[in-house]
């Protein structure tokens, strides 16, 4: 007897800059016809959806799974870096969808790390990975963001959350300058608004002031980060360097936080282009360092997740744990 064939699923990893797209097979949880769309080529949010798959040849598509850069919560959605928003329900119909999932994309990220496997990972530090006893993911891209994942008796729990809002904590007078030139300028200094791609450009920019140097005109983060690597400009070799520092109080901050012992998951696309500039930095001593949890921490392994699109793999996972071979 021939086994019907399964519908093709639909899944999206969608940020502030880039819409990542792939058609997915639920049953043999496996992607194809991946393709990346600027965010802000479509005006309209199912517009950027119909695109992709005009593009890629896709007829029609029967359910979906949709993670998105920003809280989910009720109906109506918002991107948080980008000017768009949707209905979860209008984008269904549209679609002609049966099923559509839409999660923060950090609880994508998150949902794949029991996916990942030792090519996906650079490690930072010598202390083995546990995810039985649950892990965190934080993540600089186009903005900071912060998940947990826990195993339970289905599976995976995957429980998303906004710390990239959190104050910016310091310890350092460098540090400190920073945060007073962020306040100066933006009344509030949050983790998301220097462990980002825009908040590397606004920590160099205080850097460049705080040493009486001149800033490079327009730079992007890319530019910081190779000027950093080359170590062709010193102020974006300290800018790098504190960049490091800062994630890391972040991210034990974060395990501290959750409880999720078995692990920190660097993920996003910044940190995976500078992995031996961070493990050589003062990641992993700040990491550690506590005055009361110290020994805790030191015992949380800490890896930079390698793997190109752990956003699609995890909305993968989750559409396919919603979505069972029929």
């Amino acid at each position: 007897m021939t086994r019907p064939s399964t519908p093709l699923g639909l899944v999206a990893d969608i940020g502030g800059t880039n819409a990542r797209f792939a058609l997915a097979d639920p049953r043999t949880r496996l992607l194809s016809q991946e393709l990346t769309l600027p965010t802000s080529s479509a005006r309209r949010f199912v517009e950027l959806v119909e695109d992709y798959l005009a593009k890629v040849g896709a007829d029609s598509v029967d359910a979906a799974c949709f993670a998105i850069a920003g809280p989910v919560s009720g109906d109506r959605c918002t991107l948080t870096n980008a000017e768009l928003d949707f209905s979860i329900e209008e984008t269904k119909r549209d679609l002609g969808l049966s099923t559509l999932l839409v999660v923060n994309d950090f609880a994508a990220a998150a949902r794949s790390i029991p996916e990942l496997g030792p090519q996906d990972l650079f490690q930072v530090g010598e202390v083995r990975l546990d995810l039985a006893r649950g892990a965190v993911a934080v993540g600089p891209g186009t903005g900071l963001g912060v998940a947990t994942i826990l195993p339970d008796h289905t599976g995976w729990r995957v429980q998303p959350g906004e710390g990239g809002h959190v104050a910016l904590a310091c310890l350092h007078e460098d540090e400190l300058e920073v945060v007073r030139a962020l306040r100066k300028s933006w009344g509030y200094a949050s983790a998301e608004m220097v462990l980002s791609g825009p908040g590397l450009v606004r920590l160099y920019g205080a850097l460049a002031e705080a040493h009486g140097t001149s800033a490079v005109a327009d730079v992007r983060p890319d530019e910081i980060v190779e000027r950093a690597l080359s170590s062709t400009d010193y102020t974006c070799v300290a800018t790098l360097g504190m960049f490091c520092e800062l994630l890391a109080t972040v991210a034990a901050n974060a395990a501290l936080t959750t409880g999720a012992t078995g692990g920190v998951f660097l993920a996003g696309g910044i940190v995976k282009r500078f992995p031996e500039f961070l493990a050589q930095s003062g990641f992993r001593e700040r990491f550690t360092w506590h005055p009361h949890a110290g020994t805790y921490l030191d015992q949380i392994a800490t890896v930079i997740v390698m793997a190109p699109e752990p956003g699609l793999t995890g909305a993968l996972q989750i559409l396919a744990d919603h979505e069972p071979a029929r």
